[in-house]
């Protein structure tokens, strides 16, 4: 018998199997899903070691209202649940809801007894834009602001969206086609070590290191390549020989989201990264995408048209104060450490280049990723 704890008429619980078997039709009933909701997604999550997925499901007289997908995992003692987890390379999550059938707090005040009393949840992580803060503030979390750029996107209407590109971005489109760069969508696994090294080499000239490792892209393309949901891209010198640059997207339902993006610093001179999300955004609009969520801050971001939001915030609670300043203090060192890591590994590069006598090449300055 499938335990169950209500608020109200609010009742969670954990999906059927038949609710399972259709998960992603029982996410889309709710505007506020996306693809990180998906069954997909999720097994994804666990195939990069972040835990088990747990999918719960809000019912209230009789009807689902609601979805929340989440991975539990263990730390020594500690059950940890995270919506998405942190480092997970996940935009956000969180509950997918009928807003007009339910609140926030209605929401939280089933989640948070569920996940501490059925589940024995110390810690807890929930990353939305639309949970309701005061509800969030008034049930014990606190919040951490995630800003994200958005685009807006027409379908049926090209020549509006591209007029959105700034100037410099639709100049190095046009100029990346007269140079015969040919932009490629790729299915075959072997994309994935190349997006990988070239995500390095763009986190060491940033001074950081890659938090994650080539196993969780290997098993996001792998995912999203089989639910239908991936767009993989590359793009390669004339003769289709080099890659120069490569991106990984997502397009479900009305939106587009970008989860990782590089290119070879020996050829940013061809300033491929727009061309090649150029012809990412044509593919969306065809598929009738509404928006573009590039992931995440970045001044180069707002070449597309994008807009900063500030509605994400990732909502933290913890059972016990010490586990709260605990996660903190490791999530300060992580950042730390990377920093380190990553200085010395550009420190180490620069030379290499020096003793190769390679210098900058065609690296003259400009924003770019």
């Amino acid at each position: 018998m499938i335990a169950v704890l209500s608020s109200a008429r609010l009742h969670l619980r954990p999906a059927s199997a038949e609710e399972l078997s259709g998960w992603d039709d029982l996410i889309r009933r709710f505007p506020n899903h996306r693809v990180v909701h998906t069954v997909g997604w999720l097994r994804s999550l666990e195939g990069s070691g972040f835990g088990r997925a747990h999918f719960l499901v809000l019912e209230k007289d009789g009807e689902v209202v609601g979805c929340l997908p989440g991975m539990v995992g263990e730390v020594g003692p500690l059950r940890l649940f995270g919506s998405p987890p942190p480092a997970s390379q996940t935009v956000s999550m969180g509950p997918a809801f009928d807003d007009k059938r339910v609140t926030t707090a209605e929401v939280m005040e089933a989640v948070v007894p569920y996940l501490e009393r059925r589940l024995g949840v110390h810690h807890m992580e929930i990353m939305s834009p639309d949970l309701d803060p005061a509800a969030m503030l008034a049930l014990g979390f606190r919040g951490e602001s995630w800003p994200t750029y958005l685009a807006a996107l027409f379908p049926g209407d090209e020549a509006r969206t591209l007029k959105r590109l700034k100037e410099s971005a639709r100049r190095n489109v046009t100029r990346g086609r007269k140079l015969g760069l040919e932009v490629r969508f790729e299915l075959d696994e072997r994309f994935v070590d190349e997006h990988y090294a070239q995500l390095k080499e763009v986190y060491v000239r940033g001074g950081h290191v890659v938090n994650f490792g080539p196993q969780r892209v290997l098993e996001c393309f792998r995912r999203m390549r089989e639910a239908g949901y991936l767009v993989a891209v590359s793009v390669y010198l004339p003769g289709g020989q080099t890659s120069i640059a490569t991106g990984m997207f997502t397009i479900e339902g009305t939106e587009l989201l970008l989860w990782s993006w590089a290119h070879r610093a020996e050829h940013r001179w061809y300033r491929p990264t727009e061309l090649m999300t150029w012809t990412v955004m044509q593919r969306a609009l065809a598929a009738g995408c509404e928006t573009f969520d590039l992931m995440g801050l970045g001044d180069f971001k707002m070449k597309f048209g994008a807009e900063r939001d500030d509605r994400k915030y990732r909502w933290i609670r913890s059972r016990y104060r010490w586990l709260g300043q605990m996660r903190d203090l490791a999530a300060s060192g992580l950042q730390w450490q990377q920093g380190v890591r990553g200085r010395i590994a550009r420190w180490g590069s620069s030379q290499i280049r020096i003793l190769k006598g390679t210098g900058n090449g065609h690296n003259n300055g400009g924003d770019h990723v």
